[in-house]
């Protein structure tokens, strides 16, 4: 059964990105892998980012989302829905709120190690092991 997954843009899938991507932008390549070893499998990823195109009381207004999924397609990374669920828990939650419903979230803020891709692809892995429980 397809699973899905949440995964956040900065720090996550990119590093050095907020609040604009530069040339100087990396990716995280095992998280990118990853992603895309799922989707193969099925399984359904979102993009879930606190990203949205405007600034805010703190920075100016900018595309900061657009940009995010514009460097996700220059990666050849595409995702399911961005910052919404797609209806199918029976009940209209992207109209009420910005909880995603995931089955998985994968975030540098759950187990924070910086670009140690050692230790990312060992997280992966771990979150491997338990969708393969569910």
């Amino acid at each position: 059964m397809p699973k899905v997954i949440a995964v956040d843009f900065d720090s996550t899938i990119a590093f050095d990105s907020w609040p604009r991507i530069t040339k100087d932008t990396k990716v995280n390549s095992a998280v990118v892998n990853w992603i895309r070893k799922r989707q193969q499998m099925g399984d359904k990823v979102i993009l879930w980012t606190c990203r949205e195109n405007f600034g805010g009381a703190r920075f100016p207004d900018y595309e900061y989302k657009n940009d995010a999924m514009r460097f996700c397609t220059r990666n050849r990374l595409f995702f399911h829905n961005v910052n919404s669920n797609d209806g199918e828990y029976g009940f209209e939650a992207d109209k009420f709120g910005r909880k995603i419903m995931a089955d998985v979230y994968i975030d540098d803020r759950s187990f924070p190690f910086g670009r140690n891709q050692i230790l990312w692809k060992v997280y992966l892995w771990l979150m491997d092991r338990k969708l393969a429980k569910m």
